[in-house]
């Protein structure tokens, strides 16, 4: 039974140097070899098989560049030791629901995501603070941080200095840039090989997050700049035009096809525009004839051929006693073309219909409601996407005219863009969620369209200040509704009352309305930290591997994390007793159909061990779960090695070989 140490790969986030280096190995075993911290890549045989010219370090070369680039990727390339803590008591429908608010630094909710989410992320939305030069605040010490968030956010005493982020400091759009990369270079991993990101933004960092994003994703995998506009009067303030927009940069993770990014009409845009019916559904006709005259008989020779057709609308390549000819000229004797060659019009000739029009006729084609799709448009004016209206949604929730969060993104607006590329039960992932707007969208879009949409949110507990201005009416608010003081907790209070008005409006859904609630912390493994000063209290104190003030569902969550399942995945619990010792019990737990399974009570003494290990078997044969299997006690709760060893030994013999303790 291998027991888990704190430095051990399992107690941590993914280690993606690692995942990189493996991944150069499988494509090229010679470029890897061993260096004096393990496996390294050899830069001489890099260039030897790309070529001296395709491997550069030089200054001199085409991107964006900044000062503490590198400090910010190898920052996103550490893995976290942390873990996330469930707490059912802040949440909504726990037992039943797939989405997830999570409390914490992004940075490190990110990394911890890592194993569980990777590759499982259909669409990212963000909206990450502007640059404004005043109230972007930062830690300046990135060496431990779990500790640096913790005295963020007033958990534990500190004295961590802080930055603001001014335009006077000669690091505007440093510190800036720094902040948002390592976050999306991890946001990346998490996306599916046919998702996309969202990015709200200003002016002031448009250019610079554009070039970020092609050093991110690659900008062959650019889709947009969508134009919003957000405030129809225009900012008073502004020193020389009256802006009234705001930007949302879409950029995918690999190249996709074209008309991906669409969305279905709905039944009364149907009725509308496809007003014809037939044995293959509703349809509009459209003219054959290629209405663009760039387009014609003088450089498109192939599409100008004659069609026949006639009274009932028969279309046909041959001509037949009777039939009308028809070429593609306009009525002013111009010579167009056909938009389909003569092979396309032989294989769709039964799409093809005939009709007079001013006494000239023509030929037009089905188009069928079923294709119907339509695209966005790049400049969205929509009365509904302006902040203004965000507002009012997020003040009528909260039944109030004050401004508890300042100008909140609206939800219809989000709908409308994650109406493009998501369906069914795809995830929705936001990493700065401030409001969260984006939790409201997606269960908003799931009640109009019965999708199953799940959401990751995840927002800093960043405090409020009854003594700061913008503050002090959401910091009383918090006060009243007896709430810690931090945007986190009206995150959370928006999307109960979000549900509770969906529910309202839509009583015969049963979608998922609910949410589970986690908060980033320490890991739950205890780390060996000696007090010089008392050394025997301390090797009293590690006997015991676990923290103790953490719970039975702390550590299996953080166990959840580590092996990379899902933070909804189904979670069961058996009571296990022993015939030598009546009258106590152990709790066995069955989690993801039997992926892994826990028993961590805190002594299990030999005469235990058989009824125990016995009652895993049983219970893992029923489950049969299709993957292997690991097995995780308490390390302590073994008298001695007799007893550990008699544990693995039960267990190996009926297909449970990883077994583990902590």
């Amino acid at each position: 039974m291998k027991k888990i140490e704190a430095n051990d790969p399992e107690t941590k986030s993914s280690d993606l140097v690692s995942e990189n280096v493996a991944k150069l190995k499988a494509l090229f075993p010679e470029l890897v070899t061993e260096g004096p911290d393990g496996a390294s890549v050899n830069v001489d045989v890099l260039k030897q098989l790309v070529g001296d010219r395709s491997v550069t370090d030089a200054d001199e070369k085409y991107g964006l560049t900044w000062h503490g680039k590198r400090a910010a990727r190898r920052l996103a390339l550490t893995p976290s030791t942390g873990t996330l803590r469930p707490c059912p008591e802040e949440s909504v429908d726990w037992e039943t629901t797939q989405n997830l608010m999570i409390e914490g630094d992004n940075l490190e909710v990110l990394k911890l995501l890592q194993k569980s989410y990777a590759g499982k992320v259909k669409l990212i939305y963000i909206d990450p603070p502007y640059n404004t030069g005043k109230d972007f605040v930062y830690p300046d010490n990135f060496q431990d941080n779990i500790r640096n968030y913790l005295e963020l956010t007033g958990q534990v005493e500190g004295g961590q200095k802080m930055s603001s982020n001014t335009e006077a400091s000669g690091r505007f759009h440093t510190d800036w840039l720094n902040m948002l990369y390592p976050r999306l270079k991890l946001a990346r991993h998490l996306l599916r090989d046919d998702g996309s990101i969202f990015i709200s933004i200003d002016e002031k960092e448009l250019q610079h997050l554009r070039l970020l994003c092609n050093d991110v994703f690659g900008e062959e995998c650019f889709v947009a700049v969508l134009t919003v506009l957000c405030n129809p009067k225009g900012r008073s303030q502004d020193k020389y035009f009256a802006t009234n927009h705001e930007y949302v940069l879409v950029y995918s993770k690999s190249v996709l096809p074209t008309g991906f990014f669409a969305i279905a009409k709905d039944e009364e845009q149907i009725e509308a525009e496809y007003p014809e019916e037939d044995e293959g559904g509703k349809y509009r006709l459209l003219e054959l004839r290629n209405t663009h005259r760039e387009f014609g008989k003088h450089n498109r020779r192939n599409l100008f051929y004659p069609l026949f057709t006639n009274e009932d609308g028969e279309v046909s390549l041959e001509k037949e006693k009777g039939w009308h000819e028809v070429l593609p000229i306009w009525d002013d004797g111009f010579e167009g073309c056909w938009t389909w060659d003569a092979n396309k019009t032989a294989r769709d000739i039964d799409l093809l219909v005939g009709q007079t029009v001013n006494g000239r006729w023509k030929i037009y084609r089905k188009g069928y409601a079923s294709g119907a799709d339509r695209m966005l448009k790049t400049i969205l004016v929509d009365k509904t996407y302006y902040t203004e209206r965000g507002q009012k949604e997020f003040n009528a929730l909260f039944k109030t005219k004050a401004k508890l969060f300042q100008s909140p993104k609206s939800p219809f607006l989000l709908s409308q863009l994650f109406q493009t590329c998501t369906v069914d039960s795809d995830i929705v992932l936001d990493f700065f969620a401030g409001s969260g707007t984006t939790g409201h969208a997606v269960m908003a879009q799931n009640s109009a369209d019965g999708g199953k949409r799940r959401y990751i949110l995840v927002q800093l507990p960043d405090p409020l200040h009854p003594d700061n201005r913008d503050q002090k009416v959401a910091a009383e608010f918090c006060r009243k509704q007896k709430l810690s003081p931090n945007i986190a907790e009206l995150t959370k209070e928006r999307l109960r009352r979000a549900a509770r008005k969906i529910k309202e409006e839509n009583p015969m859904f049963a979608g998922d309305l609910g949410f589970r609630v986690f908060k980033l912390d320490s890991t739950n493994i205890r780390e060996w930290e000696p007090k010089r000063e008392d050394l025997a209290q301390t090797l009293a104190e590690s006997i015991e591997h676990l923290k103790t003030d953490r719970s039975e569902a702390d550590i299996l969550y953080e166990l959840l994390l580590k092996l990379g399942l899902d933070l909804c995945v189904p979670m069961e619990k058996r009571e296990v007793s022993s015939q030598e010792t009546e009258g106590e019990s152990h709790t066995v737990h069955a989690i993801g159909g039997g992926v892994l399974m826990a028993c961590l009570s805190e002594k299990i003494g030999r005469e235990d061990v058989e009824a125990v290990g016995q009652a895993i078997v049983e219970w893992h044969k029923a489950l049969a779960p299709a993957g292997d299997t690991t097995c995780v006690f308490r390390d302590s709760a073994f008298a001695d090695d007799v007893g550990k060893t008699n544990m693995a030994a039960i267990l190996e013999q009926n297909g449970i070989a990883n077994v583990r303790s902590l």
